[in-house]
């Protein structure tokens, strides 16, 4: 009865939210989005604050983290050759300036939400799995030899073993935090170099507010000038939405 209880209590434990696996994530020309242009550079933004969108390229609701996903969008039409520092992004909303999580901080949130949870669920049933597994196992041995219950005892042994190598030992918590982050650098925008004709897309991770705009500091490298440009966003948190 105690092992069933356990059992029914990670399933719900592992239910809590999917967990994070990117994806493609396919996006429209900059000019299509929320833009602003400098030259012949344009700069679009999608923003990706409902659960479907989210899970479409994360396989979760990076929201439950408190994180909101901005996809970024680059083109640049002309010869010359820009840079954009991601230390120079901004999401602004009621005059505050919000700078975008980098990729440990944002991994940290993921583990601490019911994100990170589902993960250390996972890897708890496949332990317990593997011990049920050696049980079963070591009695069906024990039996043929007329000791059921020092098989299963071994059998046990043997199956926690093997289950928490796969399992609980597999999911440190300093290895969800990495596996996470790995996650999250896929679609990170970054620091970038934009040459004449590139087309370039990532992703910045925010905290979750009602944001109006994006502010992009972007290098000329060719003409050896800065210039910040201004991208309108509109973030409506999720409770003021007309159902």
């Amino acid at each position: 009865m105690r092992l069933s209880r356990l059992c029914l209590a990670l399933v719900l434990l592992g239910g809590c939210a999917a967990p994070l696996r990117t994806s493609v994530a396919p996006f429209r020309p900059p000019e299509q989005l929320p833009h602003a242009r400098m030259a012949q550079l344009t700069l679009g933004v999608d923003i990706l604050d409902t659960p479907e969108a989210s899970t479409r390229v994360f396989g979760t609701d990076l929201a439950v983290a408190g994180i909101l996903p901005v996809h970024l969008i680059v083109e640049n039409k002309g010869p010359e050759e820009y840079e954009i520092d991601a230390a120079q992004i901004f999401a602004v909303a009621g005059g505050t300036y919000f700078p975008a999580f980098n990729l440990t901080q944002a991994a940290q949130r993921v583990r601490e939400s019911s994100i990170g949870t589902t993960v250390a669920g996972q890897a708890a049933l496949g332990a317990l799995a593997g011990a049920m597994a050696g049980a079963a196992i070591g009695a069906a041995a024990g039996s043929v030899t007329g000791n059921a219950g020092r098989g299963a005892a071994v059998g046990t042994a043997l199956g926690s073993t093997t289950g928490g190598l796969s399992g609980a030992a597999e999911g440190a918590s300093d290895r969800y935090t990495n596996r996470f982050r790995h996650e999250l650098a896929v679609q990170d925008f970054g620091d970038r170099v934009i040459f004449g004709g590139d087309l370039h897309r990532g992703f910045l991770y925010f905290q979750v507010q009602p944001y109006t705009m994006l502010r992009v500091k972007v290098t000329n490298i060719t003409a050896r000038q800065s210039e910040v440009v201004e991208i309108p966003m509109q973030v409506v948190p999720r409770e003021k939405r007309a159902p």
